[in-house]
């Protein structure tokens, strides 16, 4: 017999897509992150540290900050409204009248949205995978890669937003109150400046890489080395990294 759950799901999460893809939001804020990358790319740290703009460590280095920087906001401002929507406009009742359960529903509704949100982060590390073929005088560019920038970005921006995402998800589908949320994105900055430096500052060094939501604490290479040295690493995940991702992954398993 066919589980009928992943083609529930599946119409769940490709409505979900669809809605957003109709509002201005995502496209706004596609736009903003590549316009953060041309900057980070152009006028960033690489400039005029002989570091190339597409090697590991600065892929590596730039998308924790740009993760911290840019995201937690708007991470409430897509996440906020999937459920809320459509009790605003008065589908909900007609959706639970259909055989769909309230896991699909619920499920089909968060994915479909942080699948939208992932793709508007993608654009930050899209740009500066297609700015590789362009080289401006004094900047230092190694032969085209793919591979760093995909893993990276999962790994340090696509997870550490998985969270927060959860929750701002779970809070707005429970409130149904979309300001909550956004009052949450943006009390998350002096929350976690405070934790950093209340609570993990205290902490050894192995401590608080495991306990960063955003990894503002890992650091694989000594920026004191000189640019020859730096461009030719290619960056490993230890095992606090690896413990960290995980905790992220079963927080959000959690939080839903």
């Amino acid at each position: 017999m066919t589980n009928p759950f992943p083609t529930r799901f599946a119409a769940i999460f490709q409505n979900e897509v669809l809605l957003n893809s109709k509002r201005v939001a995502p496209y706004a804020m596609a736009l903003l992150f590549a316009g953060n990358a041309l900057l980070w790319w152009g006028w960033g740290p690489a400039t005029g540290r002989g570091w190339a703009t597409n090697a590991d460590f600065f892929i590596a280095g730039v998308l924790p900050v740009y993760s911290f920087m840019t995201l937690p906001l708007f991470t409430a401002l897509i996440m906020a409204d999937p459920v809320i929507r459509d009790f605003r406009t008065g589908i909900a009742p007609l959706i639970f009248s259909k055989p769909v359960s309230r896991a699909e529903y619920l499920l089909g509704k968060f994915f479909g949205g942080f699948f939208v949100l992932v793709c508007c982060q993608a654009a930050f590390v899209v740009t500066l995978f297609v700015l590789q073929a362009v080289h401006k005088p004094g900047m230092v560019v190694q032969d085209v890669k793919v591979f760093p920038y995909i893993k990276h970005f999962l790994v340090l921006v696509v997870i550490s937003h998985l969270v927060p995402a959860a929750f701002y998800f779970t809070v707005g589908t429970l409130t149904r109150n979309a300001k909550i949320v956004y009052g949450l994105g943006v009390s998350f900055y002096p929350l976690y400046m405070t934790y950093q430096t209340v609570l993990l500052k205290s902490l050894p060094s192995r401590w608080r890489i495991v306990l960063d939501p955003l990894l503002m604490n890992w650091g694989k290479v000594d920026r004191t080395r000189s640019a020859e040295v730096v461009n030719q690493l290619v960056i490993t995940y230890d095992t606090d990294l690896i413990v960290n991702r995980a905790m992220m992954i079963l927080f959000a398993a959690i939080c839903l």
